[in-house]
C-alpha cells in the first residue's frame, strides 16, 4: 500500500433506531466536478444530520454508473477512510461487468463534507503511543488541541461521521434509485461500512461481498496485538525469501539483525521518512509499506538503514497548508481505540511486542491510538451480524499488512453459516481479484446470489 494514514475519529454516536427517510426521486443526476470515468454520474442526497433526530439535513456527494442491460446493483463502500465513492468502480466493473454501480463518498469524506485539521497539530501525532509518563501526559494536553483543530463545517455533523450513520445514508441511496435490493461490496474500511449495513439493512441485500475485512468485534488491544502479529507474518516471509534468493541484498545475513541495527541508528539516519524524522517507529513503518511491495526494494532499502544511510528521497520541503482533509480521525467515532493512561500503553506495547518479537507493532493500528486520545466516546466493540437471505463473500490475502486474514476469520466465526471466506494466496492489501481462481470464486458467488 501506500503510506497508510495515522487515524483517528470525530464524536459519534452508535444509534439502534432504524431511520425513516423519503426516497429522492431526483438527485440531479449528472457531470462530475472531479474526473472520474467515461460514464460515472455524480448528485447530491439530503439526508438528516442526526438519524435520530431528522429536523437538520445535509447534502452528500452521490455516484452511479449504469450498466446496459443491468443484472443488477452494486452498492459500494469504499476504503481508507478517505477514499471517494467511486473508488472500486474501475475494479467492480472489470471483475463484475453488467451490474449499476451506486456509492456515496461518507459523511466527512470528499465532497461530503470532509473533515479538516490543523496539519501541524497532525504532525505531532506519534505512531507509537509514548509510554513514559510525562511524555503522555504531553500527548494527552497535545491531543486536546488536535481535536479542537478538527471539523467537517457544518454544525452537529462532527457528532455523527459514524458507520452507523453512514450505513443509514447509504440504504436512503439505495431507496432513492428504487432499487428494491442490492448486492453491496467493501474494501478494507469499507467493509465495517459494509457489515454496519448488513447488520441494519440486510434484508435488502443479496449477495455481500467483503475484501480486505475489519473485525469490530475486536477489543483495543486485540486490534492492536493481531495487526502486530500480521506484519511479522509477512517479515518472516521475507526472511525465507532473502534467504532463498541470491539476489537479496541481506542475503547470507540474519534480517532480523539487520532490521534491529537500522532501528539502533534510527535518530543517525538524515533526512526525513516522507516527511517524518526517522526513528525506530519508522523503521517498522518502512518495511510496512516497502516489505508489502517489493521484498527486493525492502531488503536494500534496510541494507541501508542499517549503515545510517536513507534510502528514500527526502521532503523537497516547500510551504505546507495550515489545514488539511483528514478523513483519518473518523475512525475513532467507530472503535475504542483511545489510551487512557500510560498503563494502558505499556500494556499495549508489551502485547504487540510479544505478537511481534522482530516488528514490535503495527504503526498503521498503533497511531489510532494516538489520535483517538482526546477523541470521541466511543462503544464497546461489537460483533458482525447480517440480516440477508445469503451468506456474505470474505475475500482475504494471506498475508496482508493492514487487514490481516485472521480478521476475516474472526468475522466468519460471527457470521458462522452466513459466511464463506475465500484466501489468495500473496502478500498485500486488496487485490484479490487479480487472481483468477479468486475471481472466479466472486463471479460464481454473485451469479448465484443476484436476483434474475
Amino acid at each position: 500500500m501506500a503510506i497508510l494514514k495515522a487515524a483517528v475519529a470525530a464524536a459519534m454516536i452508535t444509534l439502534t433506531l432504524t431511520p425513516v427517510a423519503t426516497a429522492q426521486p431526483d438527485l440531479g443526476w449528472g457531470k462530475c466536478d472531479k474526473p472520474v470515468a467515461d460514464g460515472v454520474e455524480c448528485g447530491t442526497l439530503t439526508v438528516p444530520i442526526d438519524w435520530a433526530k431528522p429536523d437538520r439535513t445535509v447534502g452528500l456527494r452521490v455516484y452511479r454508473w449504469k450498466a446496459d442491460n443491468s443484472k443488477g446493483t452494486i452498492l459500494s463502500f469504499p476504503s481508507g477512510p478517505g477514499q471517494p465513492g467511486d473508488f472500486t468502480f474501475g475494479t467492480l466493473k472489470r471483475a463484475l461487468p453488467g451490474y449499476d454501480l451506486i456509492s456515496l463518498d461518507p459523511r466527512g469524506v470528499g465532497e461530503s463534507h470532509p473533515t479538516t485539521c490543523d496539519l501541524a497539530k497532525a504532525l505531532k501525532v506519534p505512531y507509537v503511543p509514548p509510554t513514559g509518563a510525562r511524555a503522555f501526559e504531553q500527548l494527552q494536553k497535545d491531543q486536546k488541541a488536535f481535536w479542537a483543530s478538527c471539523t467537517t463545517g457544518v454544525p452537529g455533523l462532527d457528532q455523527h461521521l459514524d458507520a452507523y450513520s453512514t450505513a443509514n445514508d447509504a440504504d436512503a441511496l439505495r431507496k432513492a434509485v428504487n432499487a428494491d435490493r442490492v448486492s453491496i461490496y467493501g474494501l478494507s474500511y469499507g467493509t465495517l461500512l459494509g457489515e454496519r449495513y448488513l447488520e441494519r439493512f440486510g434484508r435488502h441485500v443479496d449477495g455481500s461481498v467483503l475484501e480486505g475485512v475489519m473485525n469490530p468485534g475486536l477489543s483495543r488491544r486485540e486490534f492492536m496485538a493481531t495487526a502486530a502479529a500480521g506484519v511479522e507474518a509477512i517479515f518472516t516471509k521475507f526472511t525465507r525469501w532473502c534467504a532463498d534468493t541470491p539476489d537479496c541484498a541481506l542475503h547470507g545475513q540474519d534480517p532480523a539483525e539487520v532490521f534491529r541495527q537500522a532501528r539502533r541508528t534510527a535518530t543517525k539516519i538524515p533526512g526525513t521518512f516522507y516527511g517524518f524524522p526517522w526513528s525506530e517507529a519508522m523503521i517498522t513503518r518502512y518495511f510496512e509499506i516497502f516489505g508489502t511491495r517489493d521484498f527486493a526494494e525492502a531488503a536494500q532499502g534496510l541494507h541501508a538503514l542499517a549503515e545510517g544511510r536513507n534510502p528514500t528521497p527526502d521532503d523537497p520541503g516547500g510551504e505546507l497548508p495550515h489545514r488539511f482533509e483528514y478523513a483519518d480521525p473518523n475512525v475513532c467515532s467507530d472503535w475504542p481505540f483511545a489510551l487512557a493512561s500510560v498503563r494502558e500503553a505499556r500494556g499495549d506495547l508489551n502485547a504487540t511486542r510479544k505478537a511481534a518479537p522482530v516488528v514490535g507493532y503495527s504503526t498503521n493500528a498503533s497511531n489510532y491510538t494516538s489520535i483517538c486520545v482526546g477523541g470521541p466516546e466511543t462503544g464497546r466493540p461489537k460483533p458482525v451480524s447480517s440480516r440477508s437471505q445469503h451468506p456474505t463473500l470474505l475475500l482475504s490475502n494471506s498475508l496482508d499488512p493492514a487487514t490481516p486474514r485472521t480478521w476475516a476469520d474472526g468475522v466468519q466465526k460471527q457470521l458462522g453459516r452466513k459466511a464463506i471466506h475465500v484466501v489468495t494466496d500473496r502478500v498485500g492489501h486488496g487485490g484479490g481479484t487479480d487472481d483468477p481462481v479468486t475471481l472466479k470464486k466472486l463471479q460464481d458467488y454473485m451469479a448465484s446470489t443476484t436476483r434474475p
